[in-house]
């Protein structure tokens, strides 16, 4: 009787972990860092700049100044000693006096902290307590919450909903001059700080819902407090987040 033989040939198990590692490594990188790679990828250049918005310097100025700032390396803890830190930088800045227009106030320290205690509050009071129309404070408010949820977007997206919003504000019969000016100032400084912040990744700073209401506060006035205030404003959240 012949046997046949019957060779059995094992193979190995391959299975190619490599997907599985990537993923684990893909969900341990922040939210900023993913949206960071999503704007490099995009085709588009990155710029926060929007030449049609008459108060673009506002952003522009606000994020030249908190260069100089954080160039400096300051250990200031209080809001007073950061508050004469960022006046002294703007002092120097000649391009901030073409913002100074109307009244000039010194930082409010005491509306500094409120913010701090209690951004949506401040936000709120800020709004109903400010001379703008109603329809301009309802787009404003709205405003406000929205970028709330753009938070998690890549830049590019962030970008083109704040200037989308911008040229809707400047095209507006209901509004007037310093509906305008309040509104385009706030989204200005909005837009350069978001672009801070998810693009400068050599920089240590993150923006703040109090740190944005404290450049709108500070626009009902004047657009040169507006950058000031949420300078101070961000610098004291930021520097209270890395404690």
């Amino acid at each position: 009787m012949i046997l046949s033989l019957l060779i059995v040939s094992c193979t190995p198990d391959t299975t190619d972990t490599s997907d599985s590692t990537n993923s684990e490594i893909n969900n341990k990188k922040s939210k900023k860092t993913a949206r960071y790679v999503q704007s490099l990828n995009s085709l588009n250049p990155i710029s926060p700049e929007n030449p049609a918005n008459m108060y673009d310097l506002a952003g522009k100025l606000h994020n030249d100044i908190l260069d100089i700032y954080l160039s400096g390396n300051y250990q200031y803890n209080t809001i007073e000693e950061i508050s004469q830190q960022i006046e002294a930088i703007a002092a120097e800045n000649n391009d901030l006096m073409i913002l100074n227009v109307g009244t000039d106030l010194p930082i409010n320290l005491d509306l500094v902290q409120e913010i701090i205690n209690n951004p949506q509050a401040a936000l709120d009071e800020a709004i109903v307590n400010s001379i703008m129309t109603n329809a301009a404070k309802s787009s404003l408010s709205s405003f406000m919450n929205d970028v709330l949820l753009w938070e998690n977007n890549p830049y590019e997206e962030i970008y083109q909903s704040i200037v989308t919003y911008e040229s809707a504000v400047m095209t507006n019969p209901e509004y007037n001059g310093e509906d305008k000016r309040i509104i385009l100032t706030t989204s200005s400084i909005v837009r350069y700080s978001i672009y801070y912040d998810l693009i400068d990744k050599d920089k240590d700073w993150d923006t703040s819902k109090g740190h944005r209401v404290g450049g709108l506060s500070g626009a009902i006035y004047n657009s040169s407090i507006a950058v000031r205030r949420s300078l101070v404003t961000g610098i004291m959240i930021n520097n209270l987040a890395t404690e």
